[in-house]
Formats: C-alpha cells, structure tokens, sequence
C-alpha cells in the first residue's frame, strides 16, 4: 500500500523566503537633517538651479518637457505653467520633485529647498 506525503507548495516557500531576505537586507542611509540656514540669501536661477538642472535633469529634459537646458530652462519653466508664484508649494516644478513626485528620487534635500526658495523669491532670471 502506498501512503500519499504532502509535499509543500515549492513555488510559494522560494518565494515567501525571497520576501523575507529582501524585508531583512534592506538597508536604511542615516542622512544629516537638513539645514535650510546653509541656502544662499538670494538664490540665482543661472548659479544655483542650472547646476542641479544640468547635473541631473537635461539627460531627460531636452526630451520630455519642460526643456531644462541652459539655454530653454527659464522661458519653458516660466511660460509652461510649471510655477506657482502666490503658492509655491504648489508649482509642479516642486511638486515633481518632493514627496512622492515622480522626479523626487533625482532630487535630495538642498535642490527641493534652493527651487523651493527661488519661485518663493518671485521666479527671477538672475
């Protein structure tokens, strides 16, 4: 007489087992509060957000809108709707790049602020 043995669903333990070595080698980067205090008084659109647009916005950004390359960024970002002057907080430049926006990864701490601070300060070409 044969007895039937219960095997266990191999799929399904390789891949709770995957889940949980994932869950458990997450490692977390302890980063340094920000300190808004180190923002320039007057934040340049040419000396402080061409820099960040160039460093890691114009791989994308002379292809999909808004252009962000030197020589198109103020006028697409100025004429494009992608400011908010009276709400800052609400330009979907800054939107794009805080909280869950789909930009936010590319931008960290000190880029969301200077932006955040030059559409505050009236969205100048300086």
């Amino acid at each position: 007489m044969r007895m039937k043995v219960n095997s266990y669903n191999s799929p399904g333990i390789i891949a709770i087992l995957i889940a949980l070595s994932m869950f458990y080698s997450c490692e977390y980067e302890q980063r340094e509060p920000f300190d808004a205090g180190n923002l320039p008084e007057v934040v340049s659109f040419n000396e402080h957000l061409i820099p960040i647009f160039e460093n890691k916005c114009v791989s994308c950004h002379p292809i999909s809108p808004p252009d962000l390359t030197r020589e198109n960024a103020f006028f697409d970002l100025t004429n494009g709707n992608y400011l908010n002057i009276e709400n800052p907080e609400s330009s979907f430049l800054y939107e794009k790049i805080s909280g869950s926006g789909s930009m936010a990864k590319y931008a960290d701490d000190y880029d969301r602020a200077i932006i955040l601070k030059w559409i505050e300060q009236g969205a100048e070409d300086n």
